[in-house]
């Protein structure tokens, strides 16, 4: 017997108040903060302020203006870091691709090796990220255990390898932050895919590298793309690695890092007003890749896919 309407109307009054409290946070928290930045975005103001109320500012606090998001499309430094920010992104991104396939696919496919497995793999998300990445960097030091047996050991080396402040030492670490996040979603990937194709490859001839080369893996495309570009989104805000092993804002800077330096050292290095357009760029690429990642994840699976892939 179906629900009456004053059932179905107590019901949906119920799921709104509900609802309420997480969205008015997320329009305080979230949305109205925002709008705010990007609204400042576009001020000639110099000031703290709200824009385009006059003020102090006078008639240069009411005129809106392109030139913070010019300045960031054409000023060397300010490309360098946009390049350098993508550069490590795609390298993490895929790397983390290519090295998670083989984890991912155990840990759907192999029930006995998944919590082995899994345990492993989830040691990244569970520890604390400033840990994981001053652990590298006394790691990978000069007086570190790496560099104690190359140099002073096994001299294998004529000089300790230099590896804070390196495009390497940034990419190293964001490889382990998001490791765990990768494999995970490719397990999740990989469970969406049916065993039975695969049995069906092998009942007729095929071997398991022919079998995962023509069956499994163009199956799993789709689905590796998203995950590429997921990791390339997490990738693109991350700024802990950088700061801590890539020599902070006189090293390897990303966009995260240069916004934050640029907030420590304002009226410095900069207004409020760049600093937003600063803010808005990031979050532009990183809302357009998230687009982009549901775009391939509805193409290519549709309603299929739920969970961590998601």
């Amino acid at each position: 017997m179906p629900p009456s309407q004053p059932l179905i109307r107590r019901e949906t009054w119920l799921a709104w108040l509900l609802a309420a409290p997480f969205t008015l946070m997320l329009l305080g928290l979230l949305v109205a903060p925002f709008l705010s930045i990007a609204l400042k975005s576009f001020s000639a103001s110099t000031s703290f302020g709200l824009p385009f109320l006059g003020g102090a500012d006078g008639i240069a606090g009411l005129q809106p203006t392109t030139a913070h998001y010019v300045a960031i499309l054409t000023e060397p430094h300010n490309q360098r870091v946009i390049l350098v920010t993508l550069a490590i992104s795609a390298v993490v991104a895929t790397l983390l691709t290519l090295i998670g396939i083989g984890t991912g696919y155990y840990m759907a496919r192999r029930p006995r090796l998944a919590p082995t497995i899994a345990a492993i793999v989830t040691y990244p998300s569970l520890a604390p990220a400033v840990t994981i990445i001053f652990a590298i960097l006394w790691f990978m030091a000069p007086t570190g255990p790496v560099n104690h047996i190359l140099f002073q050991q096994l001299e294998l080396i004529d000089a300790p390898l230099e590896f804070n402040g390196t495009f390497m030492a940034i990419v190293l670490g964001d490889l382990a932050l998001f490791s765990t996040l990768a494999v995970r979603m490719m397990a999740s990937l990989f469970e969406m895919i049916e065993p039975a194709l695969e049995e069906a490859s092998s009942s007729l001839g095929a071997t398991f590298r022919e079998t995962f080369l023509s069956v499994v893996l163009p199956l799993a495309a789709p689905g590796l793309a998203a995950v590429w570009v997921f990791i390339f989104i997490r990738t693109m805000v991350a700024y802990v690695a950088a700061l801590v092993l890539g020599g902070g804002a006189k090293g390897i800077v990303v966009l995260p890092l240069e916004i934050f330096s640029r907030i420590q050292s304002l009226g410095i290095s900069g207004s409020m007003a760049q600093i937003c357009a600063f803010a808005v760029v990031l979050a532009a690429i990183t809302l357009l890749g998230r687009a982009v990642y549901l775009a391939i994840v509805r193409r290519a699976f549709r309603d299929r896919l739920q969970g961590e892939i998601l």
